[in-house]
């Protein structure tokens, strides 16, 4: 790549391509993520175009995203999940080709398809790479047990990582489990880590009281889970503490908030052990959220094993940055976080009797813990925002590739935000 090619012009005029593998207008982890980077670089004066896939003939968006057509993901099998993919790294390319020169491409990764065309945009553009890993595959997928390490799909995603980690001027990462892997992969590299986090705009949604009333918060002690209702998640335990509660004649409901793959299964399963203390209400929107869980009185967080010991579920920041106590299934970098919160209780995944005890401590201790709801948010707000992750890779993309002095920018003070 060119090394002077971030050097010729002031940092001001920074141009930064973003290759993002969710529909820039949805919620999902890799869009809220960008568009608080976005935000970022926009206000230190960088020009910012981003590369969202499309979804459906609708390509109306803000000014400086360009929707690229897709094969539709229809369902969620390996082989339209391959199209998809595919198909969005190859026609991001040629629209690429209409943006100008840029001095930085960033490619963020799950999905892991679309990064190699992110490395063919930079070196299109003579631009720096940086590779942005949310979850690295295709180790994700073993710890989850998806499929062996001697499939073909483990050994093309393993081409993939090994091939961006050698050709990625940076990476970062969003744990400190998963710079320390990276770096046992390809010593050689740049990896950095830049921490997921809580948003602080999320504060500024206002409260919904038909929300309240339609789920009865207020009236009932309500355990949440919100996201998605997959294979990484292991909801079987929370259905495993409601049975509980429900022989124990305690007063809770779980509201489970969401959709995914494994949704019609656990429905299945309420169904036949008749739990009618816990019900699906589906997906709902960020404001929606936000009320849900400024009302929740905990909010469960569980990953499906002991293995994703590097893996920090982003539904945990939004929690505790609201002032919503986690009951946590996890272990490793993510419970180092709440610990660090002192706004709820970890538990080891997978283990019914640690779980239901986590569970009762929180449910008979509530009063104590939320002694600590002022620290966990203003943890959130500032060291865990993702504004400051974002002020974080500002600096150092102007540190390594720009050559005026850095000076922090305003969106520093959002980690303030009350």
């Amino acid at each position: 790549m060119n090394e002077q090619v971030s050097k010729k012009r002031p940092i001001e005029e920074m141009r930064i391509i973003i290759q993002v593998g969710g529909n820039y207008l949805e919620e999902w982890p890799e869009t809220k993520r960008m568009r608080a980077f976005c935000e970022v670089f926009l206000q230190k004066g960088y020009k910012v175009s981003i590369l969202s896939p499309s979804k459906g003939k609708k390509n109306d968006g803000p000014e400086g995203v360009y929707f690229c057509p897709v094969v539709p993901l229809k369902s969620k099998s390996t082989v339209n999940r391959l199209l998809n993919g595919l198909s969005f790294g190859i026609s991001s390319v040629f629209k690429s080709l209409k943006l100008g020169k840029a001095d930085i491409v960033i490619t963020t990764s799950p999905p892991a398809l679309i990064s190699p065309f992110g490395w063919l945009i930079a070196k299109c553009k003579g631009a720096r790479l940086v590779y942005d890993v949310r979850d690295i595959w295709p180790d994700v997928a073993w710890e989850m047990g998806s499929f062996a390490k001697d499939s073909i799909y483990s050994k093309v995603f393993v081409l993939i990582r090994n091939f961006m980690l050698r050709h990625a001027d940076l990476t970062t990462v969003v744990s400190p489990g998963k710079v320390k892997k990276l770096r046992g992969y390809y010593p050689q590299g740049n990896v950095l880590e830049i921490s997921n986090g809580f948003n602080v705009h999320f504060l500024e949604n206002q409260e919904i009281p038909e929300i309240i009333e339609q789920f009865h918060m207020d009236e009932t002690f309500s355990c949440v889970y919100v996201g998605n209702i997959g294979l990484a998640q292991g909801l079987e335990q929370l259905l495993y503490v409601a049975q509980k509660t429900k022989e124990e004649k305690m007063d809770v409901q779980f509201l489970l908030f969401g959709s995914g793959v494994e949704e019609e299964k656990l429905k299945q399963y309420v169904k036949e052990k008749g739990l009618n203390n816990v019900f699906f209400p589906g997906r709902l929107s960020s404001d929606k959220i936000y009320t849900v869980l400024r009302h929740a009185r905990m909010s469960f967080i569980p990953l499906v094993n002991d293995q994703l010991k590097d893996s920090i579920p982003t539904k945990m920041y939004e929690a505790l940055g609201v002032g919503c106590p986690v009951l946590l299934a996890a272990s490793g970098d993510a419970v180092a976080i709440l610990k660090e919160s002192a706004f709820g209780i970890a538990v080891q995944p997978d283990d019914k009797r640690e779980l239901w005890n986590g569970f009762r401590r929180m449910y008979y201790s509530m009063d104590e813990i939320m002694e600590n709801q002022g620290k966990a948010q203003a943890l959130m707000r500032t060291k865990y925002s993702l504004q400051n992750s974002a002020e974080k890779l500002a600096e150092e993309i102007n540190m390594r590739y720009g050559r005026r002095k850095y000076v922090p920018a305003e969106s520093s003070k959002m980690g303030t935000a009350q």
